[in-house]
């Protein structure tokens, strides 16, 4: 009775492995020495520091007009053209010297202006007999964490000041994880032995060079021990410069920031359900990081989402190695 192709396959590829000591791995596909390493071509870090991005929308500054210690109008947004006061008989404002101040002109009346006043917290308008204080609300930023699948535990989250020290830890950052994923890539690829006998299938009638396929669990371990390799990374890097976090929390899920101007990364990762995983391995880590600079003007908004999370192989753009 012929013997099974399977059993056929890993005699012949014992005996050709017995014969070869001295097999060299190819990465990327090469074949020296008879081994081929059916991996992508291997990513490397190029000159300029890319990163990913996130939409960050922004809304125009608010204010109150505060009346004695009990009335108060608003909020009011602080632009061209906005409308203030009783609805049925607003008084539009118009501002100028590139925003620096504003006048009201009355609706009922086209030639009643009221004004100049200056766009700043504190300062006093007189509309007729009566005098309001204008009350800005400080800028923000707020993220709010919408990923369906998030498990039941609190968010990392939180901005750092972008400095020359970050960014040369950000350039470390990155090599860590390219080195990373070329593991990866290489570790859970099939490989090809080239220089081994050729097997031929009673079955199929097909001769075929001997692969060695790496299983699904195989996979799944190396790529779950990059994640938490991956992970451990940036946290480190998280709690040495991320230290600009939520002042308030709203709706158990949107985080509010307060900061000066200036230019900052925001962070945020969390964990959550991976259904294709099994066991131990049944959660991996959402990633959601951006730049963005902050005028001091202007309150800014995210949303996070599964859509938009990101892991982090994605962190960084990376260019294939020449």
């Amino acid at each position: 009775m012929n013997a099974p192709a399977t059993v056929v396959v890993s005699a012949l590829l014992a005996a050709g492995l017995a014969h070869s000591q001295s097999l060299v791995t190819g990465p990327g596909g090469s074949t020296e020495n008879a081994v081929i390493i059916h991996a992508p071509p291997p990513v490397a870090a190029g000159r300029e520091l890319r990163m990913s991005e996130l939409p960050v929308s922004a809304t125009p500054p608010e204010f109150y007009l505060n009346y004695g210690t009990s009335g108060r109008y608003g909020p009011y947004p602080l632009t061209d053209g906005a409308r203030i006061g009783n609805p049925q008989n607003p008084y539009t404002l118009r501002m100028f010297d590139y925003g620096a101040h504003f006048t009201l002109h009355s609706g009922a009346s086209t030639n009643l202006v009221y004004g100049p006043f200056a766009a700043t917290n504190g300062t006093l308008v007189k509309v007729g007999p009566t005098t309001f204080t204008l009350i800005r609300f400080p800028a923000k930023l707020s993220a709010s964490i919408r990923h369906p699948d998030k498990i039941n535990q609190m968010p990392t989250i939180g901005i750092a000041a972008y400095t020359p020290s970050l960014a040369k830890e950000l350039y470390g950052l990155r090599a860590k994880y390219v080195a990373l994923a070329n593991r990866v890539d290489t570790e859970t690829a099939d490989v090809e032995f080239a220089g081994v006998p050729r097997i031929h299938s009673r079955i199929t009638g097909n001769t075929f060079t001997p692969v060695v396929k790496k299983s699904m669990r195989d996979k799944q371990n190396t790529v779950k021990s990059a994640e938490l390799s991956a992970v451990n990374f940036l946290e480190t890097l998280f709690n040495r410069y991320f230290s600009i976090r939520s002042q308030a929390i709203t709706e158990g899920s949107t985080y509010h920031f307060g900061m000066p101007t200036g230019d900052y990364i925001l962070c945020a990762f969390q964990k959550v359900k991976d259904p294709a995983a099994q066991g131990a391995a049944g959660s991996s880590t959402a990633l959601w990081w951006t730049a963005f600079t902050f005028d001091g003007e202007h309150s800014l908004a995210l949303t996070l989402t599964a859509e938009n999370a990101i892991t982090w192989r994605e962190l960084f753009t990376l260019d294939q190695a020449r």
